[in-house]
């Protein structure tokens, strides 16, 4: 194990394909992003615009080749990873989430409007715009990912998951399930896209991307606190899950959705939790800018 000082309350932990490690953090309405070698070495710093604490996942989106970023902090941006510069030639526009593709080709990036509408639009990965539609008021969705493959992705809201494929028309009937809670929080798709999970006012929601209709549940307590963030781990059998104390780490069998263990690092409030691309390392955030690192391999 290892203990890495962001420097600020860390909202997001992610691993780069190629073992570095994204952080985000936020302190008195200064964010950034952070790139950190393992296990140690010079930082990558990107100041970001943001008003408030921002956490979820899909603000941010890494390709495949971990090569470049891309960031919907009011606008879409392309950034290179090796020095946080700009690249002109990404897709831009107005955006406040960004999912990519398996293959890094194709980007769909969501904005909400100041009448309420969502601006949903697709990018190739050469920047071109390939497809734009609009859901009115009051249908707001939050990107949740591309399944494997790329040609259908996932978005959830208004107490409904829809699963639309990349080429259709906005007039296409999407695939439908029941989302039972108005709150949307931290909506990830697993690394091998066989599920959704979505953390709601109380309970964390598991859909079966295949089929999705009812989904599994982990219930908490009656406050939307009790969880916190969560993380697939890439070899399939191991859901993550922040919750049911503010230094507790819950890992449980993601086929069953039972309890295999719990760990316990008491290095201060935990705020987000995540795995490597070779699921060897897990990585946990805490509100005084501290990430734990440790060996996770199954």
């Amino acid at each position: 194990m290892i203990v890495l000082d962001a420097g600020a309350h860390v909202t997001q932990v992610r691993f780069l394909p190629n073992g570095r490690l994204l952080v985000g953090t936020w302190a008195a309405g200064d964010a950034e992003l952070l790139i950190l070698p393992l296990p140690s070495g010079p930082r990558v710093v990107i100041p970001l615009s943001v008003r408030q604490v921002w956490d979820e996942p899909n603000r941010v989106a890494v390709s495949p080749a971990g090569d470049r970023l891309y960031t919907t902090f009011g606008a879409l941006q392309t950034l290179s990873t090796a020095d946080g510069a700009v690249i002109p030639d990404g897709p831009s526009g107005p955006a406040s989430q960004v999912i990519i593709s398996p293959d890094g080709q194709h980007l769909i990036s969501t904005y909400r409007e100041t009448n309420g509408d969502t601006e949903l639009t697709g990018h190739a990965a050469d920047g071109r715009r390939v497809r734009h539609a609009t859901y009115p008021h009051p249908q707001w969705k939050v990107l949740v990912g591309f399944l494997v493959g790329g040609d259908r992705y996932a978005l959830v809201g208004n107490n409904e998951l829809l699963v639309e494929r990349r080429n259709t028309g906005p007039g296409a009937e999407p695939v439908r399930a029941r989302y039972p809670s108005y709150h949307v929080n931290q909506p990830q798709v697993s690394p091998d896209g066989r599920h959704f999970g979505v953390i709601g006012y109380s309970s964390f929601y598991l859909y079966d991307a295949a089929a999705p209709g009812k989904p599994r549940q982990i219930k908490g307590g009656q406050s939307f606190g009790n969880f916190v963030g969560f993380a697939f781990h890439p070899a399939g059998q191991t859901l993550a899950v922040i919750h049911g104390g503010p230094t507790l780490v819950k890992l449980y069998d993601l086929d069953t959705l039972t309890l295999r263990t719990k760990l316990n690092w008491k290095v201060g409030k935990l705020t987000c939790v995540g795995y490597s691309p070779d699921g060897q390392l897990g990585a946990v955030g805490t509100d005084d800018g501290r990430v734990v690192v440790w060996d996770a391999d199954e």
